[in-house]
């Protein structure tokens, strides 16, 4: 099963590369939904509940398939468990991967872009000149006197501001240890060591929204595993207990999609 998740997690990698058609899908299915829905009375389908159904319901909300499990529904139980396994390996993978590429590109800055060539002075002025429209902190000591390196330089606070200045804004191009080498392009200025570093940080940047599409998916199997135990219930069984609950269901109705009303 590990490695059936394994398989659908590379799957889901090139989904995820592909995400304008899903998203594309989804959107297409809930406007036919809708439309089909406008034929049919607005008055919701009405289901009786009892405590099984809300139990296989949290069961699968925890664990996806757990609920299908129960209701011995192992074909499907198997395929939300996998959906799962998927999810969380496309998570991981992508996740350590943009991590991995942000220790690589702040390395790279570190190394090639330096506060004191960048400003050499202490009065504002900058290699660039004196445009500063965005703010470059610099370290303090508790006292909120300035702290200076061995070489008599002002210390910057690399915080995530500091990583993504360097890499946008014209008034810090000028630190960057190949200055001299630098090119205009579509009104901004690059240097080759702010070009690799722009790309490192983008790469970094698409990783994390991969693994964050990846975390949609697995809440998304979540939930759906939960209404698919809940209604995949022995119907039968409603007529013994003593539970009291209306489950109302009508997929096909925009206005009124689910309600769920409990009574202990």
């Amino acid at each position: 099963m590990v490695a059936n998740g394994a398989i659908i997690g590379r799957c889901c990698l090139a989904l995820i590369k592909k995400k304008g058609v899903v998203l594309l899908l989804i959107l297409s299915l809930l406007i036919v939904s809708t439309g089909l829905g406008s034929d049919y009375e607005k008055e919701p389908a009405r289901l009786q509940v009892n405590r099984s159904m809300l139990t296989n319901f949290l069961k699968s909300l925890i664990i996806p398939g757990w609920g299908q499990w129960s209701n011995d529904h192992k074909g499907r139980a198997v395929a939300f468990i996998t959906a799962e396994l998927a999810g969380i390996y496309t998570y991981q993978v992508n996740h350590s991967a943009a991590y991995d590429k942000k220790l690589e590109f702040k390395d790279f800055g570190d190394a090639h872009w330096d506060y004191l060539i960048w400003s050499f002075s202490d009065n504002g002025e900058t290699a660039c000149g004196n445009l500063r429209t965005h703010e470059m902190p610099t370290l303090k000591d508790s006292d909120g006197n300035d702290i200076f390196d061995s070489r008599g330089s002002l210390i910057p606070l690399k915080d995530h501001h500091f990583y993504e200045n360097i890499s946008k804004y014209p008034e810090f191009v000028c630190g960057w240890d190949d200055f001299d080498e630098k090119w205009d392009e579509e009104e901004k200025v690059y240097t080759p060591n702010k070009l690799t570093y722009i790309e490192m940080r983008t790469r970094s940047n698409d990783l994390y929204k991969n693994a964050q599409l990846a975390g949609t998916l697995i809440m998304v199997n979540h939930l759906i595993s939960a209404f698919d135990a809940a209604l995949g219930t022995d119907m039968t069984s409603f007529e013994t207990t003593n539970y009291s609950g209306k489950f109302y269901i009508n997929p096909l109705s925009a206005a009124n999609s689910i309600k769920l009303e409990v009574k202990f």
